[in-house]
């Protein structure tokens, strides 16, 4: 049985909570309150393949935001957001698409606020080894991969 897109982009936030949950090591306050905001944010779809992107980019920005302005350790943000966004079926459909669509949604919110790009560069690299070996990828290429990304992105951000 098919789910609807509807269902598939509603399981986007939790899979995110949850994995920026499992991604820190302690029970941190302030990782357990950007939880709960991620939960709570509303979106608003416009067709299948674009409420996807556009939730998902909300959730990004939104999450990113919260983060900088708590003071929240941005590696474990970085590495949630990845792991959760490729635990939606869609979304792993096409790997290197989504992890620069990642890359670029991530670092550009984290430019953007004035966060640690340094730690959320960790954190991405973190949550590529870890998607790779959740979805039986070549966990080397997929890093190889995701590091001409992020260089990329972050050239073309300064």
């Amino acid at each position: 049985m098919e789910s609807s897109p509807k269902a598939i982009f509603k399981d986007l936030q939790p899979n995110i909570a949850d994995a920026i949950k499992e991604s820190c090591s302690t029970s941190d306050a302030i990782v357990l309150k950007i939880v709960d905001e991620v939960n709570r944010i509303k979106t608003v779809g416009v067709e299948p393949g674009v409420e996807i992107a556009q939730g998902l980019s909300m959730i990004i920005n939104t999450t990113i935001k919260s983060s900088v302005r708590l003071g929240c350790d941005l590696s474990v943000i970085a590495q949630g957001i990845m792991i959760g966004a490729f635990r939606s079926r869609l979304i792993q459909l096409e790997a290197h698409k989504t992890i620069r669509l990642l890359v670029r949604e991530i670092i550009g919110a984290v430019s953007n606020c004035k966060g640690d790009l340094k730690k959320t560069v960790d954190g991405l690299l973190a949550g590529i080894t870890v998607i790779a070996r959740e979805h039986k990828l070549n966990e080397q290429e997929a890093l190889v991969v995701a590091k001409e990304d992020i260089q990329e992105t972050l050239s073309n951000q300064e």
